[in-house]
């Protein structure tokens, strides 16, 4: 999908915005459990809503490169990667609502806690799929199949 007449594509601006965001999130995250400052817990949400937000951009504008770059072919990669986008996206829904409506849940213990970082963690797989498989439709590194 392009910007008006210009070369510039949308989804691989779209995806790596989102696809960094995650990490980065998680990584405010482990700040906030090792230094114990609130400043690192709200800018973890305040990126979580914005990688959640944007997941849906980035997956859309995939249909769409697809389907006019690839003419909809459905292939193992592809399939894959819907799978893996369809994934991202609700695990990121959770997580923003959950501490959206429960922020407690970090501080708190048990098994909340442990399902809810298990769950921010599960994101990491999700992006590193989406990009690992994106950069082989992009170089080309095997057939896509």
């Amino acid at each position: 999908m392009k910007i008006g007449k210009s070369n510039t594509l949308l989804h691989p601006i779209a995806v790596h915005f989102t696809n960094a965001l995650f990490p980065v999130a998680i990584f405010f995250l482990v700040l906030y459990f090792l230094l114990h400052k609130d400043s690192f817990m709200q800018t973890y949400f305040y990126i979580l809503v914005l990688a959640t937000i944007s997941s849906p951009i980035a997956y859309l504008t995939g249909i769409i490169d697809w389907k006019q770059r690839y003419k909809g072919v459905m292939t193992s990669v592809f399939s894959k990667k819907l799978r893996s986008g369809i994934g991202l996206m609700v695990v990121g829904a959770i997580c923003t609502i959950w501490y959206g409506c429960y922020p407690s849940v970090v501080d708190g213990s048990g098994v909340a806690r442990i399902v809810f970082l298990a769950l921010n963690l599960s994101t990491l797989p999700f992006t590193i799929t989406l990009g690992h498989l994106g950069g082989k439709l992009v170089f080309m590194v095997s057939r896509v199949k």
